[in-house]
């Protein structure tokens, strides 16, 4: 009886062997070539998003054209009734948001608070600052969620509170 328990002991502990061996397989593990490989695409793509919500706070349209692809999206929280620049935009709209009247004449206060990398998204965490044309100060904090592809913005999905957006956009005279 002893024997035949320690037979069985045996097959257990064989069978354990074979299933923890087979978790572990080599087609489970990514070679060390392709996770450095994807590591430095993640540091280029947050170093590109980096670069972009500057040259978006500095309204650099040459730069902003040069890093956006030519399919580009730009999507914006909120209803299009409630905030004007609510909903799906294109290449062109988005550089001419940039290219307009200097809302904030002194310049404003961009700061990306957090910032982090998955494939090909980057998600940025980032608070504004400014005193408008107006005289009123603007304050916000922003999530932005970029696919990128080649080295490039494909799409940037934009997240705020939009009550002081539209505080923002109100205010402005209407010419």
């Amino acid at each position: 009886m002893c024997i035949q328990n320690l037979a069985k002991r045996g097959i257990y502990i064989v069978l354990l062997a074979v299933l923890m061996a087979s978790c572990n397989t080599s087609e489970d593990r990514k070679p060390i070539n392709q996770e450095i490989s994807n590591n430095m695409e993640q540091t280029d793509n947050k170093k590109l998003v980096r670069e972009f919500i500057v040259a978006m706070q500095n309204s650099n349209v040459e730069k902003l054209k040069t890093m956006i692809t030519d399919d580009f999206s730009w999507w914006i929280i909120g209803k299009p009734e409630y905030l004007v620049t609510a909903g799906e935009h294109n290449k062109d709209y988005f550089l001419g948001f940039f290219k307009g009247t200097q809302l904030f004449p002194e310049g404003p206060e961009f700061n990306v608070v957090s910032i982090m990398a998955e494939d090909n998204k980057v998600a940025a965490e980032a608070t504004f600052k400014a005193k408008t044309a107006m005289g009123t100060y603007y304050e916000n904090t922003y999530h932005f969620l970029f696919f990128i592809e080649d080295g490039k913005v494909k799409r940037m999905k934009e997240y705020m509170d939009t009550f002081s957006a539209k505080r923002l956009l109100d205010s402005i005279p209407q010419q």
